[in-house]
């Protein structure tokens, strides 16, 4: 049987002296999509963040394709395979498209078909058509198709996506979502952060919602859409 994407087993983290993340756990088996809610504040970043060794952990487990990687240096775990989509994007604005991902690329270490630039502009055509000009002067959408792309250069087994849809419009939204399902398709495992719940019970297997750096609920996306559990009591109106 094939060791789960990602474990995390009480895991706890800090920022100074705040407590921010208090025994989260939860597991995303491989080729699955976790979505990750809860609303601004509740630890969702910080534990993105704490995954790929950003944040260190103080307390607690955390697993990737049957390895421990809790407590390693950010570059050690990209060696592993996990890539993460930022926040805010966080391309490099001075230079080229095409100099993004190439800034990126990593060789994959699970012997399927490789991420190259030529998949990524197949994948992102509008990429390939502007792959000349500075990222900084991308539209919104562009530049989230940007940082995608330059996370998938690395050739990851996991993907974490933190807030996509962010400040983009609702057309770009389904583009982006398209993208995400696409990779899903494809058996990447992803772990999904978002502030827009039906963009993530359009994709998830599974949902779990924090709550001020708890696990409030933790429970199959199909469930949810089916009208089993309400998310209202968690989220508020989405």
């Amino acid at each position: 049987m094939a060791a789960d994407a990602l474990v995390l087993d009480d895991l706890h983290a800090f920022y100074g002296d705040s407590h921010v993340l208090q025994g989260i756990s939860f597991a995303l088996g491989a080729g699955r999509l976790l979505g990750l809610l809860g609303r601004n504040g509740a630890g969702k970043t910080t534990t993105l963040a704490t995954i790929v060794g950003l944040v260190r952990p103080r307390g607690g487990r955390i697993a990737a394709f049957g390895g421990a990687i809790g407590g390693l240096a950010p570059e050690a775990i990209a060696a592993r395979g996990i890539a993460l989509v930022p926040q805010g994007r966080r391309i490099f604005r001075s230079l080229s498209v095409r100099e993004n991902l190439i800034v990126a690329a990593r060789r994959g270490t699970d012997g399927g078909a490789e991420w190259t630039l030529k998949r990524v502009f197949a994948t992102f055509p509008r990429l390939a058509e502007r792959q000349g000009h500075a990222a900084g002067v991308l539209s919104g959408g562009e530049q989230q198709m940007l940082a995608i792309g330059r996370a998938l250069m690395t050739n990851p087994r996991l993907l974490l996506l933190d807030e996509p849809s962010e400040g983009l419009a609702p057309q770009i939204v389904a583009d982006v979502l398209a993208i995400v399902r696409r990779l899903k398709q494809d058996g990447m495992s992803i772990v999904l952060v978002e502030q827009n719940a039906r963009f993530v019970l359009d994709l998830a297997d599974e949902v779990v919602i924090l709550n001020t750096g708890r696990v409030a609920l933790a429970e199959s996306a199909a469930a949810v859409r089916a009208g089993a559990v309400d998310l209202q009591p968690y989220l508020g109106v989405f």
